[in-house]
């Protein structure tokens, strides 16, 4: 490869340190306010990059850049769990479908688990067969998407805390809001935050 100038590997340091800590490339604007510089400047940076072997642009898109000879960071094998029942560890092999490889800054190095969505309770935001992303934790804010554990049924919805007790709401309004009053809720079990949605768009219509 051809030797870089200062400028170029201050950009290809950037590139590398954003891929690393997003999952995917930045794009010529992020660049271009990285280092302050007009777009078209960090769009010369990148096209010397290219010529030299750095890096390689697919074309027509935004975030069409890769780092020649490697992948966009490490990546770690994600569970996907098909239907959730209460009475056994979260992510014990019988709740275990499949893994889905993901980039690890995706991840964010925190417990995660995929869950293959049934209902369509979430439309038009999260559909049947869509898989989310949800990060392991016991709590969510006011609003959050939650996967929520009632009655040994893992189900997705928005949580709220209302008068010691919850409501459980979906965004598709012929579902109605689930009520669980105070004496009941400490049964009702957060198993997570809803981070992400995978829609596979092929084969759908």
């Amino acid at each position: 490869m051809k030797p870089l100038t200062d400028r170029q590997r201050q950009v290809l340091a950037f590139v590398e340190e954003f891929v690393a800590r997003q999952g995917y490339p930045p794009t010529v604007r992020e660049v271009a306010a990285r280092f302050g510089i007009q777009p078209r400047a960090a769009a010369d940076h990148l096209a010397a990059l290219k010529r030299k072997g750095y890096l390689h642009r697919e074309p027509g898109r935004s975030r069409g850049l890769t780092l020649a000879g490697r992948t966009l960071g490490p990546v770690v094998e994600v569970p996907v769990l098909g239907r959730i029942a209460a009475g056994r560890p979260l992510l014990a092999t019988e709740n275990v479908e499949d893994t889905l490889p993901l980039p690890r800054a995706w991840v964010r190095g925190e417990e995660a688990f995929l869950l293959r969505v049934a209902g369509d309770s979430m439309a038009p935001l999260i559909q049947p067969g869509d898989l989310v992303m949800v990060r392991v934790q016991p709590r969510v804010a006011r609003g959050e998407i939650a996967v929520v554990l009632v009655d040994d049924e893992a189900t997705l919805k928005r949580v709220y805390e209302e008068a010691g007790g919850l409501v459980l709401k979906g965004d598709n309004p012929d579902f109605t809001p689930v009520r669980i009053p105070p004496v009941e809720a400490e049964a009702v079990q957060v198993l997570g935050k809803v981070v992400g949605v995978y829609r596979n768009l092929e084969g759908r219509g």
